[in-house]
């Protein structure tokens, strides 16, 4: 006779054991990174509140070194700074002619006189001349014009005109550009304009 089955619903194992431990894992792990969330969301929250204490403090400190200025005074200097460099750029560019006297007359010789001067000023800042003058001879006229030629401050000197007039003298007309550097006057100004050449 064959033996009957054993119906036991028994489990003979405890079929729930690795189940439960997975979980358990699995909970441990959520529950850490929860956990890290909230520390690093404590972190930003507290990062960015000394941010803004420090903002406070930076724009109280700029309010007090704004309310050490009057802000009546700051303006004016402003206005004095701009009227002083627009008087240094107005000197800068700014011509004395009355140089050109005592340079001419360093240059002129003793037989020689000047009758007429005609000064223009010319775009480049140079200064165009027009002289007209008399001389006891020839020679003095053509010693007059090396004259002119050797200075360096003078250039495309031109002598026209040369004749003799009823007086017995000998007339010339003189053209020719002079140097914008020695008529500027903030050279006069601070005396660093060269010195002309002596006659010779």
């Amino acid at each position: 006779m064959d033996p009957l089955p054993q119906s036991s619903f028994i489990p003979k194992q405890a079929l729930s054991a690795r189940s439960h431990t997975s979980m358990g894992l699995f909970t441990l792990l959520s529950l850490l990174i929860f956990v890290a969330s909230l520390f690093a969301a404590g972190a930003v929250f507290g990062y960015g509140l000394l941010l803004q204490n420090q903002l406070t403090q930076k724009d109280s400190m700029l309010k007090t070194a704004e309310g050490a200025f009057e802000p009546g005074t700051i303006q004016d200097l402003v206005r004095l700074d701009a009227r002083m460099n627009q008087s240094r750029t107005l000197i800068s560019k700014h011509v004395s002619p009355s140089a050109l006297f005592a340079f001419l007359s360093s240059i002129t010789l003793e037989r020689v006189q000047l009758i007429f001067f005609d000064y223009t000023l010319q775009p480049d800042g140079s200064g165009a001349l027009t002289l007209a003058g008399v001389a006891d001879t020839f020679s003095s006229v053509a010693l007059q014009s090396d004259q002119f030629g050797a200075s360096k401050l003078l250039r495309d000197v031109v002598f026209s005109g040369v004749n003799a007039t009823e007086g017995g003298k000998i007339g010339f007309s003189v053209g020719t550009t002079i140097d914008s550097s020695y008529i500027l006057y903030s050279r006069n100004l601070s005396g660093s304009t060269p010195p002309p050449p002596s006659p010779q």
